[in-house]
């Protein structure tokens, strides 16, 4: 990592940091250096148990790490864990045992908890925000990742019509007034960006 890479680290952290961090932003950025340590000792022991042998105990020390998560915050506690049921479901589909190559079924639980996890930390920092949509938009990213994807590395087309069913929804929740008729242009183009980004990936 160069220094400008070090540099937008730091400040996309510190950018997190004041958004959500309204009530104790000290108390905040602590909590999350905290959780992003105990993430990367998760990533590296899941890593390091990677044999079927040690599979349970693999298993047992991810479990015990996201309690401790939730054990030792106050304002990300119910997110902590979220996020670590989450972080599994990721490191099950990056890491994929020589047998198994493709794991692309776990995109969807990682994308799900992922979404959960963020709600919970949106209705935690941000209760005056709307919970409903950022969970349709969680929804909609997961099956829009899922259809970009190569078929090699899990991703499907059936994935589209999921992600265009989330995204219509997303724009019928939030929009009260009934004026939809504004938004199916720019909604339609939206779905044939999509489709069309994933026929030309898969062209490649």
């Amino acid at each position: 990592m160069n220094r400008r890479q070090i540099a937008g680290a730091l400040l996309l952290f510190a950018g997190v940091v004041l958004l959500l961090g309204g009530r104790g932003v000290v108390g905040l950025a602590a909590e999350l250096v905290w959780l992003a340590g105990l993430a990367a000792l998760a990533m590296v022991s899941w890593r390091v148990l990677s044999t079927r042998a040690v599979m349970p105990l693999r298993i047992a020390v991810h479990v015990a790490l996201a309690i401790t998560a939730a054990a030792t915050t106050t304002q990300l506690s119910g997110p902590a864990f979220l996020g670590f049921v989450a972080l599994a479901f990721w490191l099950v589909y990056r890491t994929p045992s020589r047998k198994q190559a493709v794991t692309g079924w776990a995109i969807i639980p990682a994308g799900v908890l992922t979404t959960l996890a963020t709600v919970a930390a949106v209705d935690t920092l941000r209760p005056r925000w709307d919970g409903g949509a950022v969970f349709l938009l969680g929804m909609t990213a997961t099956f829009t990742v899922i259809y970009l994807l190569p078929p090699e590395r899990g991703g499907g087309r059936w994935a589209l019509w999921p992600a265009l069913a989330w995204a219509l929804l997303t724009v019928l929740v939030n929009d009260p007034t009934g004026a939809f008729t504004r938004w199916w242009l720019p909604l339609t183009l939206i779905g044939i960006g999509i489709a069309v980004l994933g026929w030309s990936r898969r062209r490649r």
